[in-house]
């Protein structure tokens, strides 16, 4: 067990590996079975733990008796933060970053998860709520910023036209669209050079690794240069 694997479960106990399943992980539904294979030896509270984070609204359960499925409560309003602690004793290790990232989402809740997840992997995050705002802080600090990390579908300015801009303004900023839908985005849009998509809700561990491998590339080009 890793100094902060201790650590969670100083503060919640047996109840962290629940934590710890289901926050990274946000879209999956977990069993009892599913989540008990999870623990080095079952602890025979496991029930009553599950009932009490449903109860609390830290978790959401359909179902019932054996049937019965667990999720991460998205209307928990501690999410972001639960969900920030399970990635820094989960990723920080394999996803290192001193990169700065420029974050755009007109909700606020997906905005605040990111920043948060972003930070916890030790990137530099600098937030917008529109596309507009969006490059008024791109144009302060577009020197610094490697990677913009943009939804697609906004008000006013979308986020391929956000990027489009970015581009024509520093050609080696990476662009990471992430979306909820299909269809929201052309091929042709993908295809370009430092583009990738990520599907919204994702797993702690999935945007980490994207944007790891992603600022990796960058890296490789600038020495190849």
């Amino acid at each position: 067990m890793t100094r902060k694997s201790k650590g969670l479960e100083a503060l919640f106990g047996a109840r962290h590996a629940i934590l710890f399943c289901t926050y990274l992980e946000p879209s999956r539904w977990w069993s009892r079975q599913e989540l008990a294979r999870q623990f080095e030896a079952v602890p025979p509270g496991l029930t009553k733990d599950l009932d009490a984070l449903s109860q609390g609204d830290v978790l959401r359960a359909r179902g019932d008796g054996q049937s019965k499925e667990y999720q991460a409560n998205p209307d928990c309003p501690y999410f972001a933060e639960i969900q920030a602690m399970m990635a820094i004793a989960a990723s920080r290790a394999t996803f290192p970053g001193t990169e700065t990232i420029l974050v755009v989402d007109d909700h606020p809740a997906t905005l605040k998860v990111a920043r948060i997840l972003l930070e916890s992997f030790g990137y530099t995050v600098l937030a917008a709520d529109s596309a507009q705002a969006a490059m008024i802080v791109f144009r302060q600090h577009q020197e610094h910023i490697r990677l913009l990390l943009t939804d697609v579908v906004m008000p006013g300015m979308n986020g391929v036209v956000l990027a489009k801009k970015v581009h024509s303004l520093h050609p080696e900023t990476k662009i990471l669209y992430m979306t909820g839908y299909s269809g929201e985005l052309n091929r042709a849009d993908l295809l370009a050079p430092g583009v990738s998509l990520i599907r919204k809700p994702f797993a702690p561990a999935e945007l980490g690794r994207k944007i790891r491998k992603m600022l990796a590339e960058k890296a490789r080009e600038s020495s190849a240069a």
